[in-house]
């Protein structure tokens, strides 16, 4: 088997492939903080959020599919740097600065979340 390398695909940029992990680590952690860590309404009958690993998994294959053919579509520090155990001297590089952007991403989608679900963090309690 070839070594996988963490580096951008051919005929792309470092700066194309950070800017589409991060993208896409954006709206794989946005969505998870959305619909893993809510309350839920207290119109939905069940405490459980069924539609969670659907939308989750939703955007680790669209983000896979997306900036597959750009970087890797990794989308998290740790399968980045599992992939690029077997070629590290190749990869060392690109592994650095490509988690640095889904390190960003990640921070970016940390960030808008708490903006855009301020009642999330209020002490208010939760209705039954």
């Amino acid at each position: 088997l070839a070594a996988l390398k963490v580096a951008p695909a051919a005929g792309h940029t470092l700066l194309s492939a950070g800017c589409a992990e991060l993208f896409f680590t954006f709206v794989l952690v946005y969505t998870f903080l959305a619909v893993a860590t809510t309350r839920p309404p207290a119109s939905q009958l069940s405490k459980h959020s069924f539609h969670a690993a659907l939308a989750i998994g939703a955007c680790v294959t669209a983000g896979g599919f997306a900036a597959g053919g750009v970087s890797g579509g990794e989308l998290n520090p740790a399968v980045a740097a599992g992939l690029a155990v077997d070629s590290l001297v190749e990869s060392a590089a690109s592994l650095v600065t490509l988690v640095m952007w889904e390190l960003t991403g990640a921070l970016l989608a940390g960030v808008v979340f708490r903006a855009t679900h301020a009642s999330e963090f209020s002490a208010a309690p939760v209705q039954k």
